[in-house]
């Protein structure tokens, strides 16, 4: 099994929750950070927020969707977000639940997270695929450079050799169950 482990596949099809209950109880012992949905009474989305892996301390939001223009709060990434991937190294492993989204417009999220991924650290984490990515592009009005940074990222995760990017079909994705459960026995202590 590879130290590294991504799902990536459509928005919504369980890859977040797939981890989350898998590690069950050990999310507690990760370093990292993972992307939560604020939603209302309705079921709609009002935006996004990142909390620390391990579940302690303030969610904060990066996508607000309340307003009739999403608004983007980068400062979230490099000040929260880079703190979480530097503390990460204090752990046996990391969860880095969705990367490849705004985060890539941050330059130093983006430098912490190069860092981060040319350590030695196991990790498990979810990667936007192009689709939801370019969702994303679409509703933000957001530039080349970030579906770049994307293309970059998603490659250099590809061609890491103690990497995997696992594509998932959906909740019940018996391949990528396997994967996920077998890394959380090997790495997950």
């Amino acid at each position: 099994m590879k130290r590294r482990l991504f799902l990536t596949g459509p928005s919504g099809c369980g890859k977040s929750t797939m981890i989350r209950q898998a590690l069950g109880a050990r999310i507690h012992q990760a370093g990292g950070f993972l992307t939560i949905r604020d939603r209302d009474e309705n079921g709609t989305v009002r935006g996004f927020e990142i909390l620390s892996a391990d579940g302690y301390g303030p969610r904060d939001r990066f996508l607000d969707l309340t307003g009739p223009e999403p608004r983007v709060d980068l400062e979230v990434f490099s000040g929260v977000g880079v703190d979480y991937l530097h503390r990460a190294g204090e752990r046996s492993f990391a969860v880095l639940d969705e990367i490849g989204g705004v985060e890539l417009l941050d330059e130093s999220f983006m430098d912490e997270l190069a860092r981060y991924l040319r350590g030695s650290q196991p990790c498990i984490g979810v990667m936007k695929g192009a689709g939801p990515a370019g969702k994303l592009v679409e509703l933000m009005g957001l530039t080349l450079r970030y579906e770049l940074a994307r293309r970059a990222l998603y490659e250099f995760l590809c061609n890491e050799p103690d990497t995997q990017v696992l594509e998932v079909a959906g909740a019940e994705d018996p391949a990528a169950l396997a994967a996920v459960r077998e890394w959380v026995e090997e790495y997950a202590r």
